[in-house]
C-alpha cells in the first residue's frame, strides 16, 4: 500500500521556545530539496538533546495530520497550527497509531525506515504553543505519533510518498505499546513480551524489562506472606 506524505521537515538552526529561552529544534520547515536520511537522522536536521531526541532508534518522528483537528477543538490556541507544526519530520492523513506497529518497514523516496517506538510528547509542546497540559492530553489519549530508525540510508524528495514494504509484528500495533507504557499495572505478560521484542527501540525495551523486574520482585516478596 502507498500514502502520500508531507514532508521532510528538518531544521539547521534550533530557535528559543517562547518565555524562557530554551533552545528546541520544533520549528521545522519543509525542505527545499532532496535531504539524506543516514543512520542517525535527516541531513540539516538538528537535534538539541540527545537524551531524549535522536539516536540510531529515533532518525525520523512522523505525527499523523489528522490530530491537529482533534487538539485544536481542546486547545484553542492551536486552531491556527499547520504541519510541522509537532516537530514532526513527516506527515499523512491516513495512518495513526492504531494502524501501524513495531517493525513495519516502508520505502520513503530511496531510503527504507523501520518503526522503533512510540513517540513520548515532550513538555517542550506545552511551551512552544503556550498550551499548559498538552503533552500530558496527547499522552492520555495516544495521540503521539511515533519514531522511526533507519534501514536503509537513501534520499528523500519532498512529497515522496510512503509504501509499505513490511509488516513483522502485525498484532504489536503503536497504540497498544502506548497504552501498556502508560499502564502503571500492565500485566507480567504484557511487559515480558515488550521487554523482549526485537524490533522495539533498546530503550524503550529497557523501561519494560525494569517495570518487569520490579512487578516480578513484589509479586515474589508478597508470596513470603501467602
Amino acid at each position: 500500500m502507498h500514502w502520500p506524505s508531507t514532508g521532510p521537515f528538518i531544521l539547521e538552526r534550533p530557535r528559543s521556545l517562547p518565555g524562557e529561552g530554551k533552545l528546541s529544534a520544533i520549528d521545522k520547515r519543509m525542505a527545499l530539496g532532496s535531504v539524506w536520511l543516514g543512520h542517525d537522522g535527516l541531513t540539516g536536521d538538528r537535534v538539541v538533546d540527545r537524551r531524549y531526541h535522536g539516536g540510531p532508534d529515533r532518525t525520523v518522528c512522523h505525527f499523523p495530520a489528522q490530530h491537529y483537528d482533534r487538539l485544536g477543538r481542546q486547545f484553542p490556541m492551536l486552531a491556527r497550527c499547520a504541519i510541522p507544526a509537532f516537530g514532526e519530520n513527516l506527515s499523512t492523513h491516513d495512518l495513526d497509531e492504531q494502524a501501524v506497529c513495531i517493525g513495519d518497514r516502508f520505502r520513503w523516496g530511496t531510503a527504507v525506515i523501520e518503526i522503533s517506538q512510540p513517540r513520548v510528547p515532550c513538555v517542550n509542546l506545552d511551551r512552544r504553543h503556550a498550551a499548559p497540559g498538552l503533552a500530558r492530553a496527547m499522552a492520555q489519549v495516544g495521540l503521539t505519533g511515533w519514531l522511526y530508525r533507519t534501514g536503509m540510508e537513501g534520499a528523500i524528495n519532498p512529497g515522496d510518498g510512503l509504501e509499505i514494504i513490511e509488516r513483522p509484528l502485525p498484532t504489536l500495533t503503536v497504540a497498544s505499546v502506548w497504552r501498556a507504557y502508560m499502564d502503571e499495572n500492565a500485566s507480567l505478560a504484557t511487559l515480558a513480551e515488550l521487554a523482549q521484542a526485537p524490533l522495539l527501540a533498546r530503550q524503550l525495551r529497557q523501561v519494560f524489562r525494569q517495570r518487569l523486574d520490579t512487578a516480578c520482585a513484589r509479586r515474589d516478596q508478597t508470596r513470603l506472606f501467602d
